[in-house]
């Protein structure tokens, strides 16, 4: 700025015959035009820099917020004592009988039928009300179930025959216990993604248990069951074959939920390793999925 205003004095201080008062003025234009920007550009970038970090820092914040941290502590499968029944839960506390110790998000099986076991003082305990509710860490609430605890079958103190609803999502969910409204005792689990399936066809077995390297036995169920075999292809996540193989139907049930007759088919497929696969099932494609 003083470089300027001294050849503003120059300029006004020049003789008559060497510049006329127009051309003074349009040569103090140019020179004014082409400092401008430079000063725009000095005193944007700071603004954008400091616009940029407090939008990185909104995001994170909205992220902290959204990912609610769940307090209790990790469920851990254990041997139900005199007997060879494994169980889902904290030891000495509760324990959930479910198949394989692991739940499916949207899957209705293996919630249908489990044992809920209690350990703590019997008279407090059995012939109370209960209830079990589920929180997730984007503050998603369900109750899963509600009953009335019984007299205890092995050397728990408390136990119950009932069915959990299905789990909406995938991911962390923590169980809370209460007994006549009070906390009893809660747990997280880990839900698994939803079960691959095509419009007729769904697949009953996690990809994320099924055994890395050598042939699994695998169960699809299905609403139709007008063909004995049926051709399923695994693929890559790039929708390359990796194995073709034959299911074959294997039995049929009627179904308590009102689906009329399902129709289970068997077959074996081999992960060779972990990553993205696609099953193709009689002509329909599940959507991507992760063993």
């Amino acid at each position: 700025m003083e470089d300027y205003k001294k050849l503003q004095n120059r300029l006004k201080n020049l003789p008559k015959y060497s510049l006329e008062n127009e051309q003074k003025r349009k040569v103090l234009y140019m020179l004014r035009s082409k400092q401008n920007p430079h000063k725009k550009t000095v005193f944007l970038t700071p603004i954008l820099i400091i616009v940029g970090i407090c939008s990185i820092l909104f995001f994170l914040f909205l992220t902290h917020e959204n990912d609610y941290k769940l307090s209790a502590q990790q469920g851990t499968v254990f041997t139900l004592p005199d007997s060879n029944q494994k169980v889902l839960g904290v030891v000495d506390r509760i324990g959930v009988l479910v198949f394989n110790e692991q739940f499916v998000a949207e899957d209705r099986r293996r919630g249908a039928k489990l044992m809920l076991y209690f350990w703590g003082d019997e008279h407090a305990l059995v012939d109370k009300n209960f209830r079990v509710e589920a929180e997730n860490t984007k503050r998603e609430k369900i109750n899963l179930t509600e009953g009335v605890l019984s007299s205890g079958l092995y050397s728990e103190d408390a136990h119950t025959l009932t069915s959990f609803i299905p789990f909406p999502s995938e991911g962390v969910w923590q169980l809370s216990f209460y007994v006549e409204d009070v906390l009893f005792e809660a747990f997280t689990v880990n839900v698994f993604p939803p079960f691959p399936k095509t419009e007729h066809y769904t697949m009953v077995d996690s990809p994320k248990e099924i055994p890395i390297g050598k042939p699994y036995e695998v169960y699809l169920e299905s609403v139709i069951g007008d063909k004995e075999i049926i051709e399923v292809k695994l693929l890559d996540k790039k929708g390359k074959v990796v194995e073709n193989t034959i299911f074959k139907l294997e039995s049929s049930a009627i179904d308590g939920g009102g689906l009329g007759t399902i129709y289970y088919y068997k077959g074996k497929i081999t992960w060779k390793e972990h990553g993205t696969w696609k099953l193709l099932i009689d002509g329909e494609q599940t959507g991507l999925f992760e063993n």
